[in-house]
């Protein structure tokens, strides 16, 4: 009903409905609140009925558009009756209900009437109001709890329990509780992916983004269901934020994976979302289609692990971040840049330790960057001709070097964990040690303060670094079958012009620099190890020949 142009107080009718209430029927239904209250202000002769609701609005939660509107007129002095179907319609949290029945109504003169309950506050105070509301927040609590175990059980089975699709899937037509590409979206989740590959961090993308006039996450899925989401801004479409897409490239979800259980609220009463421990997070995979592939999520990983903001002077990034290292000291090589018009020639790298702390410490490694592109790209070709032209002469030479280093750093690592488990289990035998010797008596609670402290630190400790540890050793298993992939990739990218940061990180894993033979000459001879994605370090292609040619006459013999 539109708000009437004349001054006589309103009658206000409200109702409201949460997701819980909808489930009892059609009892608690807007319609049927509707008709109950217009019903009785007819027949007790209110005049100017004035209906406002709230559909799916929990009871516990006051900040609702309709009763907000409700709350300004009443402040404004033009209300003098509130009628509601019951007391739980006006909500359902014992202290706030409290607070506007026995403070708020009765100071701006309102009448407040609840009709199943048959309260009525021109007739005086109901002593039973308090209990009534009391029991509405127990329902509450329980319905919470209740709904709680049902999520859980839901997330258990591999349910998705969200209500709307990640950004780049819809709902499946006649399922949906399954998911399913969306096209026009998962081209742009595609898009963003590959963007970072290529070297632009969450604010370089977003801002690419808005130029070409992409729709935001919230604002495509306004236009496409006509659903407002929180935080939509229909004046700025194409408003990409670097938190929105930094999320995205965080999500595994684009790799086909449901993780449930990740976050949860503070209470039934509040509704902020906060982080689950990742230990509590469950985990399924491949259920449902991915928008990327394994390939990409991880070079994608390994970008933004070292990923760095170039200053703002230079708009270009280091082409080579986080991929360098000095052959000595193991530090990385940082860049330095000129400022003069010939930068692209005189801008160097050196070791980050001599840089830092002087010879002392380390030497240079000096190299210019216009000379390290120039030897990368030159072996970026011949490696990947080689893979191409030769692929099972490289799986071969790939297949002994790999499985003799990966077994070898396998032992030792197993040696490593076998070593930092056992003492997880010390630790964990001590700390009861200690805890009986404090309640016995035989240790001081201020040196049981300190002690269980360090104990607890270096338990925390170990219990980041195994899953860690267990981690590498896991990759090293699967890098003794990889080398096909490096054969996969050499055949796509058959012509290679120039570097980039996409081609870099797709078939570089590090690159180490040595010293020249000879202090600051030019001409001096300067080591330069490349390692190759899931190949590791390879000759030149003679010697990968005389190698296998010569395995080959050893195995015949």
């Amino acid at each position: 009903m539109m708000k009437q142009a004349n001054r006589e107080p309103y009658d206000i009718l409200y109702a409201r409905l949460s997701q819980e209430d909808e489930r009892e029927g059609e009892s608690n239904s807007i319609q049927n609140q509707r008709m109950i209250l217009e019903q009785y202000a007819s027949e007790k002769g209110f005049t100017n009925p004035y209906f406002l609701y709230d559909d799916g609005f929990s009871g516990t939660n006051f900040n609702r558009p309709g009763w907000n509107s409700a709350m300004r007129l009443i402040e404004s002095g033009m209300v003098r009756t509130l009628i509601v179907k019951d007391l739980s319609r006006l909500g359902r949290e014992y202290l706030e209900v409290g607070k506007l029945t026995e403070l708020v109504f009765p100071s701006y003169g309102v009448r407040f009437i609840a009709i199943n309950d048959n309260v009525d506050s021109f007739y005086g105070e109901n002593d039973f109001v308090p209990f009534k509301n009391l029991f509405n927040e127990f329902y509450a609590k329980d319905t919470s709890r209740k709904i709680r175990a049902v999520k859980k059980a839901q997330a258990q089975r591999g349910e998705r329990l969200a209500t709307r699709p990640r950004y780049g899937y819809r709902k499946a037509d006649g399922d949906p509780k399954k998911i399913v590409r969306d096209p026009q979206a998962a081209d742009i989740v595609q898009k963003i992916f590959l963007l970072c590959a290529s070297g632009k961090g969450p604010s370089q993308i977003a801002r690419l983004l808005k130029r070409e006039q992409i729709l935001n996450p919230s604002n495509y899925y306004f236009k496409k269901y006509g659903v407002a989401l929180t935080g939509l801004d229909t004046t700025r479409p194409f408003e990409w934020s670097e938190t929105t897409v930094a999320k995205i490239l965080e999500d595994e979800i684009y790799l086909g994976h449901t993780i449930s259980l990740r976050y949860t609220t503070q209470s039934y009463k509040n509704k902020r979302r906060i982080e689950r421990p990742e230990t509590e997070w469950l985990r399924f995979e491949d259920t449902h289609e991915p928008l990327i592939t394994k390939e990409l999520w991880e070079l994608v990983r390994e970008v933004r692990r070292h990923k760095r903001r170039a200053p703002k002077k230079f708009e270009d990034p280091n082409l080579f971040s986080g991929l360098l290292y000095c052959a000595d000291c193991g530090a990385p090589l940082r860049l330095h840049r000129t400022r003069t018009q010939t930068a692209h020639f005189y801008n160097n790298f050196k070791c980050s330790t001599y840089s830092n702390r002087g010879k002392d410490a380390c030497t240079g490694h000096y190299i210019r960057e216009s000379q390290l592109k120039a030897i990368v790209l030159d072996d970026l070709r011949r490696v990947t001709q080689f893979a191409r032209q030769k692929e099972n002469l490289l799986l071969r030479h790939v297949a002994r070097q790999n499985s003799a280093q990966a077994k070898k750093e396998i032992s030792l690592l197993q040696g490593e964990l076998d070593k930092l488990r056992r003492r997880e289990q010390e630790l964990t035998a001590l700390f009861k040690r200690l805890y009986e010797d404090n309640v016995l008596g035989r240790i001081p609670d201020e040196q049981y303060r300190i002690l269980s402290a360090e104990y607890t630190q270096e338990r925390t400790l170990l219990q980041e670094k195994i899953p860690q540890m267990a981690e590498q050793q896991e990759k090293l298993r699967d890098s003794i079958a990889n080398a096909a992939r490096f054969v996969e990739r050499a055949r796509q990218y058959s012509t290679i012009t120039e570097l980039t940061p996409e081609l870099l990180r797709l078939f570089i894993d590090k690159i180490v620099i040595g010293e020249r033979s000879v202090k600051y000459s030019r001409c001096a001879a300067q080591e330069v190890s490349i390692y190759y994605r899931d190949v590791g370090l390879l000759d030149t292609a003679e010697e990968l020949d005389m190698e296998n040619l010569l395995s080959d006459t050893a195995a015949s013999a």
